[in-house]
């Protein structure tokens, strides 16, 4: 039987209601607001010296609700330093003005993202495990009662409870290799703390969260005395979401 138009309007409708309709999320950029800018590898880099310790960042990418600011260090003094997470922070600010600017914020540690994925990464073996568990005591219960079925369709619980089985180990399969990519990232390529002799240097990602009130970002870095201020502009672009397809009447 066909649906006239009326009703496949109306479900469609209903489908928007029950779903809800999610909207792509901004993209935020940041552009170095400097005279002195070094393109390297496609990426606008600004740098500066100070007491022999020189330091160059430039916008790497968006990770959600984080901006990636990459961030090469080198020790040009004749003593140790350190660098830590805690040596970076920002300044979000409305505009150009001082006023405008909000209180500075520490940058994202490492060291915590990692603690919080291994946390995450424990609950989600264990959730696996119990939820297998579950899983394979109703496989049982089902073959028996389809043992003890007389009926057309006999197995099919038992199918059923084993589809239900594999698609969950197939979920948790997913959420563990997910933990293992943010990890990597967390582990490898953020910047955590390392000690530099004389001549010695290091590089990595920090990241930053995203606040789209923003029109521009102070990226600070502190080290054994010297300060460094780097102003970005941030750049919102909206994208729209893509149109919905017309319903065709039958």
């Amino acid at each position: 039987m066909r649906s006239s138009p009326l009703t496949l309007g109306c479900l469609s409708l209903l489908a928007s209601a029950t779903l809800g309709c999610a909207t792509p999320a901004p993209l935020v950029r940041l552009n170095p607001k400097a005279t002195d800018i070094t393109w390297v590898g496609g990426r606008a880099t600004v740098q500066a010296t100070n007491n022999n310790i020189r330091v160059g960042t430039a916008f790497e990418y968006q990770d959600g609700p984080m901006l990636a600011m990459r961030v090469e260090i080198e020790n040009d003094t004749t003593a140790r330093i350190e660098v830590a997470p805690a040596d970076f922070t920002f300044t979000d600010c409305l505009g150009e003005a001082i006023a405008s600017c909000m209180p500075t914020l520490a940058a994202v540690d490492p060291e915590k993202v990692l603690a919080s994925l291994d946390v995450a990464q424990s609950r989600e073996v264990a959730e696996s495990a119990n939820d297998q568990a579950l899983l394979g005591t109703l496989v049982i219960l089902s073959a028996v009662g389809d043992v003890g079925a007389h009926h057309h369709g006999s197995g099919l619980r038992t199918a059923v409870a084993l589809d239900a089985m594999q698609s969950d180990a197939s979920t948790h399969d997913s959420a563990q290799a997910s933990f293992g990519v943010r990890r990597q990232i967390w582990s490898n390529q953020a910047l955590r703390r390392n000690t530099l002799d004389p001549g010695q240097g290091t590089s990595g990602l920090v990241f930053l969260p995203i606040d789209l009130r923003a029109g521009y970002v102070w990226f600070n870095v502190r080290l054994a005395g010297a300060v460094f201020q780097f102003p970005f502009q941030q750049v919102v672009t909206q994208i729209q979401p893509p149109a919905p397809t017309p319903v065709r009447p039958y």
